[in-house]
């Protein structure tokens, strides 16, 4: 059996979802700052009902490296997620990549202990590296 490929272009966010988003609560509430998006380090995009504070490849090449480096920077501002929770605001980690057949995504038990000390829930999204759905979605039964 060949070794398993893994994730690429993988992200790793604090994701903030609202209908009715309020970009300068959620910054206020979080604290949080980051860098223009071709910068190294955590960068905040937002757009129609949505925010999120991203750290991606450039900053750690593992998940591991991004699950700690986001942990560290969202628990001293785990009041204000509680703010906006109580406001209606859904808040999670949010885990996205680049898949194909066989690909894996392994999160150590280290990195999924810190994930659960935010106790948010934690989403995966994933992508073909053609931007669009495998055939078919059950593939990786096959191995």
């Amino acid at each position: 059996m060949n070794s398993p490929e893994y994730w690429t272009d993988v992200y790793t966010s604090l994701a903030i979802t609202n209908v009715n988003m309020d970009i300068d609560f959620v910054n206020e509430s979080l604290g949080l700052s980051g860098a223009l998006s071709d910068a190294p380090g955590p960068f905040i995009t937002t757009g129609p009902g949505w925010w999120a504070f991203t750290f991606d490849e450039q900053l750690a090449q593992d998940l591991d490296g991004q699950i700690s480096a986001l942990v560290s920077q969202v628990t001293p501002c785990l009041n204000g997620v509680q703010r906006l929770r109580q406001a209606g605001y859904s808040v999670q980690v949010a885990i996205a990549g680049t898949v194909e057949t066989n690909a894996a995504l392994y999160v150590s038990p280290e990195a999924a202990n810190l994930l659960a000390t935010l106790g948010l829930p934690v989403s995966f999204t994933t992508l073909t590296a053609l931007g669009r759905p495998q055939e078919d979605p059950m593939a990786w039964l096959d191995d």
